[in-house]
């Protein structure tokens, strides 16, 4: 929609209204100040928690109507128009860049279940003790803002994964009572998933997996970009990388005996492969992540 406004952290309008807001990560209670006349393109994920009145909106041409204890969902590239609040509207609002998102979101069981669910019926209600677990995360995430620049993020990261954490048990529970219309091209993306999360080493191409789920190379990567919004080999990539780090944490193998166990073809490869994603050598990678836990293991003595 070419009058639509995008909606990004960096909007002056959001930044004026945010309790806190480092461009990838912001915590908002003032919706009510933002301009409802406006009509809005998303480029965050937007959570939304209604506390008190109720609130209406128009999504990619559906009206949805969020009441007290109603969280909505609402991912990137979606077209909000026709904001309705009520005078006693209140609410809680976390929104996350998609660079954030795909940083800090656990790869759990149910991701893509809860975000196809989503994007169908982006809002749904929480039980009263599943608004106060909610609510305590939210003044708690709050609460930090306030830490030193050094541990700030640090902080505030490992809080909000444990927030996903507990809102993707929440969502379990929906994802069980509301049905899932899930198309042929959904269902592929799913299969992709699982089999890419089963495998292991993984292989790095798209075409094993393709002639696996019986389509070309080509219609899977499609698929993906629809239904997943990252290509296929993206999406491969992100799965290597939870095992490389997971591998530089936990185990005490050498860095040739991780490349080995990941399938490449040696070392050589390797440190290219960590250096484009991680921005690192091996070496340094493990060593940084040694230094991040033990700097966690000196905060939890003091």
């Amino acid at each position: 929609m070419e009058n639509a406004k995008k909606a990004n952290l960096d909007d002056a309008e959001i930044q004026n209204i945010a309790t806190y807001n480092n461009g990838k990560l912001a915590f908002l209670d003032n919706l009510r100040d933002i301009d409802t006349t406006k009509t809005i393109q998303t480029g965050i994920y937007m959570i939304v928690l209604v506390l008190e009145g109720k609130a209406s909106v128009n999504i990619n041409g559906t009206l949805y109507v969020g009441y007290k204890n109603d969280i909505l969902i609402c991912p990137p590239n979606n077209i909000l128009e026709n904001f309705l609040l009520s005078i006693d509207f209140k609410s809680y609002c976390i929104g996350m860049s998609p660079e954030y998102v795909q940083k800090i979101v656990p790869m759990a069981e149910n991701t893509w279940d809860v975000k196809i669910l989503f994007e169908k019926n982006p809002i749904c209600t929480l039980h009263p003790e599943e608004v106060t677990v909610f609510c305590q995360y939210y003044n708690l995430l709050c609460s930090k803002i306030h830490l030193p620049s050094t541990v700030q993020e640090k902080v505030i990261d490992t809080l909000m994964l444990a927030f996903i954490y507990d809102m993707q048990n929440i969502l379990n529970r929906v994802i069980h009572t509301i049905p899932r219309p899930f198309t042929s091209g959904e269902f592929l993306f799913k299969r992709f998933i699982e089999l890419l999360k089963a495998s292991y080493p993984k292989t790095r191409n798209v075409s094993y997996y393709a002639e696996r789920l019986h389509v070309t190379p080509k219609y899977l990567s499609t698929v993906c970009k629809e239904t997943g919004e990252q290509t296929a080999s993206h999406l491969i990539d992100q799965y290597v990388l939870k095992d490389i780090e997971y591998l530089m944490k936990h185990s005490s193998k050498t860095i040739k005996e991780i490349a080995n166990d990941l399938n490449f073809p040696n070392i050589s490869f390797f440190g290219k492969y960590v250096k484009k994603h991680f921005g690192m050598a091996p070496k340094t990678l493990r060593e940084k992540f040694r230094q991040e836990y033990n700097y966690q293991q000196d905060n939890r003595k003091g």
